[in-house]
């Protein structure tokens, strides 16, 4: 291919991707032939591009424009995406990200992968026929720490963005080999180790890149996404993605991902911004996966997250310093929707799924709407303890606090008539409580009215 035809194949596919922009004139791209013959020229030009650096510059656009009329035409026109499967073009594309690209090819690669894999079939050929995981892999790490060329039209992460879509697509659409009755939608084990070169590129991807403005970096999110699809206990090769095994270096670097992720969740979840909460909510998930599979992780995030312990009933929940009492305020927000269930999960997990311990931690008040979405019922235990709780220094499970405390705080503010008010008002919901089937306790008003421990005011002597 001369100087002369590589430019004017560039100025006929700029032409070309001109027109294809209109639906009419897609139709006429959207064929089995023209997929293929432009797939073909786009590898073709970027081999040459390769071989003559006199004409590398028009070869490599002239690819990107070829690729560009490709996308575009599976975008506009859905129906062609199986033709792209059917003619193997993730085969082309595969080898156009092995030789090496720039930043455009390797996002518009990364746009015709994500289009075209859309079922179990296409995803499962990408996996065990052309081991599509490695090459991505490979391709987004390239980039994860490449200085952008501003001369090019997309940057680095937005090239690394475009690359984890089509990775996410594997995941997605990979078959699960789910066991039946299962609530884990995970990857199996077997499944998941083909895809181990995504995991590691994308643990490797969130412990790598900063906030950006406060917010996980694109990539980052993608990065996150992808995680949730793995297990974390077995093989041995996926465990060893998540918690490296222990070397001559310090304790930390085994929990280097670990640590990376409750740190980026724990910073957002400190922020009061409500567009943080679509990030907060795949980085609790991730974590609850941990810390219910790995004994070591629960133990190290419990002492983040409770450092005094979870026995300090001395204030509410919501009031205690630090993580803990941010958790709690954000999970009753009521419309906190999917961020108030993962942090719920979270918390739940992190007290080794005990709903008594739970309760008492955040308060039945704050849990209330979490426990009913998901069909937790209130432990006997707990409400044997409100029963109990007249006379004693027990934690008051609405609450979450001692509860002397609550009750020490609102009667000193209150006058005689108001303390007898709200013992009439507290009798009557009893009453109403026991009688819909509601609850099934002792009165606690009428107890103590029947033990003389209240006593009539005399309206004239007050």
């Amino acid at each position: 291919m001369t100087l002369h035809t590589a430019r004017a194949t560039n100025l006929a596919l700029t032409l070309l991707k001109t027109l294809g922009r209109q639906i009419d004139d897609t139709n006429e791209l959207g064929t089995e032939r023209a997929i293929s013959g432009l797939l073909s020229l786009a590898l073709d030009l970027k081999s040459q591009a390769e071989i003559d650096s006199k004409q590398a510059d028009y070869a490599v656009d002239a690819c990107n424009e070829a690729l560009t009329c490709v996308a575009n035409t599976m975008l506009l026109l859905p129906k062609c995406r199986p033709l792209f499967a059917d003619i193997h073009g993730a085969d082309t594309i595969n080898k156009i990200l092995q030789s090496g690209v720039t930043q455009t090819t390797a996002f518009l690669c990364g746009r015709c992968l994500f289009l075209s894999i859309e079922s179990p079939k296409s995803a499962e050929y990408c996996v065990d026929s052309l081991d599509l995981p490695k090459t991505l892999a490979q391709t987004i790490r390239g980039f994860l720490d490449r200085e952008s060329d501003k001369s090019d039209r997309f940057s680095p992460q937005q090239v690394m963005n475009e690359l984890f879509k089509a990775a996410m697509s594997l995941c997605v659409y990979y078959p699960r080999d789910t066991p039946q009755g299962s609530s884990d939608d995970a990857l199996s084990p077997e499944h998941a180790v083909k895809l181990l070169d995504i995991l590691q590129v994308s643990l490797d991807t969130l412990f790598a890149l900063p906030l950006a403005n406060g917010h996980l970096a694109d990539p980052a999110r993608q990065a996150i996404g992808i995680a949730l699809n793995f297990p974390t206990l077995s093989p041995d090769p996926i465990l060893h993605c998540w918690l490296p095994p222990k070397s001559s270096g310090a304790e930390s670097e085994r929990y280097r991902y670990v640590d990376r992720i409750y740190h980026l969740f724990a910073t957002l979840a400190a922020t009061s911004d409500e567009s943080y909460k679509a990030e907060i909510t795949p980085l609790a998930l991730v974590l609850v996966r941990l810390v219910t599979e790995q004994p070591d992780v629960r133990q190290r995030l419990f002492y983040r997250v409770y450092p005094q312990n979870t026995e300090d009933y001395s204030a509410l929940p919501e009031d205690r310093p630090g993580l803990s009492g941010t958790l709690v305020r954000l999970m009753r927000i009521p419309e906190g929707g999917m961020v108030s269930g993962a942090i719920g999960d979270f918390l739940l997990a992190l007290l080794g799924q005990d709903v008594s311990k739970f309760i008492l931690a955040v308060g039945y008040g704050n849990a209330a709407g979490y426990m009913l979405a998901r069909g937790i019922a209130i432990p006997d235990s707990v409400i044997r303890q409100v029963r109990e709780s007249v006379d004693s220094n027990l934690v008051d499970p609405v609450t979450g606090r001692y509860l002397n405390q609550d009750m020490d705080r609102e009667l000193a503010n209150m006058t005689d008539e108001e303390k007898e008010r709200e013992a009439e008002r507290l009798f009557v919901l009893f009453e109403r409580l026991n009688k819909t089937g509601f609850i099934k306790v002792d009165n606690p008003v009428r107890t103590a009215m029947e033990s003389g421990r209240f006593q009539e005011i005399d309206e004239e002597s007050s």
